[in-house]
């Protein structure tokens, strides 16, 4: 078996939704492991040690799959949880100058696309809790722990502002993609 062909194994699902959300768990798991390469391209090789910090969330999104397999509402869950609760440990990382915290906005905009009506409860707090993180005074995380200039944190929001942009775009298509199968279970 291909890597590839395993990996397509690993994130099917018999339910439309709970693959497309393994889909992008993988996506943005394995994107992870190249944002420090970003970074020091952007900001120098001096960054280049605490920004593997950036990563440390990359194991949970590569698991959301494996455990979409015992609970599908468990698995499309945690996926605006864990991007959210990464969002936060990148802003106390990187600051909120550095536009990490736009990231709140996929990871809402996913609890909303990933529940069904009976799920409602549960995916509420998959709305609101990146909604109420996104309130959260940067002033709460305390300093942060990769000091950025007023460069750098203007050049890593350009960056964070087109990986938003890229990720609410393929999310777009990944349940456009539903809508055109018409899945029956869509929240339509």
């Amino acid at each position: 078996m291909t890597v590839l062909a395993w990996l397509k194994a690993y994130a099917a699902h018999d339910d439309p939704a709970t693959h497309a959300a393994n889909i992008v768990a993988m996506v943005v798991g394995w994107n992870g492991l190249f944002y420090p390469i970003y970074m020091v391209f952007l900001l120098g090789w001096q960054i280049a040690r605490p920004s593997l910090l950036t990563t440390l969330a990359t194991p949970f999104f590569l698991a959301i799959p494996f455990i979409s397999r015992r609970s599908s509402v468990a698995g499309r869950l945690l996926l605006p949880l864990i991007g959210a609760a990464n969002t936060v440990w990148c802003l106390k990382l990187l600051g909120g100058d550095s536009g990490i915290d736009l990231f709140f906005l996929p990871c809402a905009i996913l609890a909303v696309l990933l529940y069904r009506r009976k799920e409602k409860p549960s995916f509420l707090l998959g709305l609101f809790v990146p909604f109420l993180l996104n309130f959260l005074p940067t002033t709460f995380l305390g300093a942060p722990l990769i000091l950025l200039n007023s460069g750098q944190a203007s050049s890593m929001r350009t960056l964070n502002e087109s990986c938003v942009i890229c990720l609410i775009v393929f999310i777009a298509f990944q349940f456009s993609s539903l809508l055109r199968n018409g899945a029956d279970d869509c929240n339509c």
